[in-house]
């Protein structure tokens, strides 16, 4: 998981285009504005929540992950593998 997950996770979430991405300033701006916490506050955030995410099951590998998933595509955006008990 890094930070490229995070900013294709919350550009989806916030309804940002490749091309809004271009200028490296819009998605955290728009990210606080939205929040009120910078961006890298929020990936932080995501990397302890995404703990308690409910584990899926790849389609390919059949690895575990705790995910955030598109809710536009079939895609995790921001996942880490599950660790065995």
């Amino acid at each position: 998981m890094d930070i490229f997950d995070w900013e294709e996770l919350t550009a989806e979430m916030l309804n940002v285009t490749d091309e809004d991405r271009e200028d490296d300033d819009y998605l955290p701006q728009k990210f606080y504005d939205k929040f009120g916490i910078e961006f890298d506050t929020g990936f932080e955030l995501a990397q302890e929540l995404i703990l308690h995410t409910v584990p899926i099951v790849a389609g390919l590998s059949e690895s575990h992950y705790h995910a955030f998933v598109s809710r536009k595509a079939p895609a995790m955006l921001m996942k880490v593998e599950k660790k065995a008990i």
